[in-house]
C-alpha cells in the first residue's frame, strides 16, 4: 500500500510541475510581446488600431475597418507590409473584406512572422497572392492538441510488449 501512495505522490507531483511549467512558459511569452506602432496609408475606410504587439521575430495586429467612403466596399484586401530599418520589406500580410456596407465595421486580424521589424505600414489593395490566402501553416485550437496527446497516449498505451525499439517493456 505504501508503494501505491508513493507512486500516486509522484504522479501528483509530475502533474504539477507540468502545470507550473506551463503556466510559467505562457507568461514568459506574453510577456516578450510589446506595443508595435503601425503606420496607416489612407483614411478612408476608417481603421482603428484595437491592438498592435509584436516580439523581434513575430506580431500581431487586431483592428476595426468603417466603411466610410459611402458606398459598398467588395473583394478588398487589407495589406500589412513589415519593413527593417533599411527600409526592406520583410513580409507582407493580409486581411479580405468580403462586403463593407456604408458606415458597417468588420473586424480583422493579421499575424505576421517578420525577424527585425522595424515599421509597420497598413495599405489597401485590390488583390493578394493565392499562397498568403491559403496558407500551409496549420494552427491547431487547445482542443485539438489535448486531442493528439490523449491519441498518442492511447496509442503508446495499446503498443506491444517491446514494440518501439525495445522501449516499452
Amino acid at each position: 500500500m505504501d508503494k501505491l501512495k508513493k507512486y500516486i505522490r509522484w504522479a501528483v507531483l509530475l502533474i504539477l510541475l507540468f502545470l507550473f511549467v506551463s503556466i510559467v512558459s505562457k507568461l514568459i511569452i506574453i510577456s516578450m510581446y510589446k506595443p508595435k506602432e503601425c503606420k496607416i496609408l489612407f483614411e478612408n475606410p476608417k481603421i482603428e488600431i484595437l491592438d498592435s504587439k509584436a516580439t523581434n521575430a513575430n506580431g500581431y495586429i487586431y483592428g476595426c475597418i468603417t466603411n466610410t467612403t459611402g458606398s459598398v466596399i467588395e473583394n478588398k484586401f487589407i495589406k500589412l507590409d513589415c519593413y527593417s530599418k533599411y527600409d526592406n520589406n520583410l513580409s507582407s500580410g493580409y486581411a479580405q473584406i468580403f462586403r463593407l456596407e456604408p458606415n458597417e465595421s468588420q473586424y480583422f486580424i493579421i499575424e505576421y512572422r517578420a525577424e527585425g521589424t522595424e515599421r509597420v505600414e497598413i495599405s489597401m489593395s485590390d488583390t493578394a497572392p493565392d499562397y498568403l490566402l491559403n496558407p500551409i501553416d496549420v494552427t491547431l485550437t487547445q482542443t485539438q492538441k489535448l486531442a493528439l496527446v490523449a491519441g498518442s497516449l492511447i496509442v503508446l498505451y495499446y503498443l506491444p510488449s517491446g514494440y518501439l525499439f525495445g522501449i516499452f517493456p
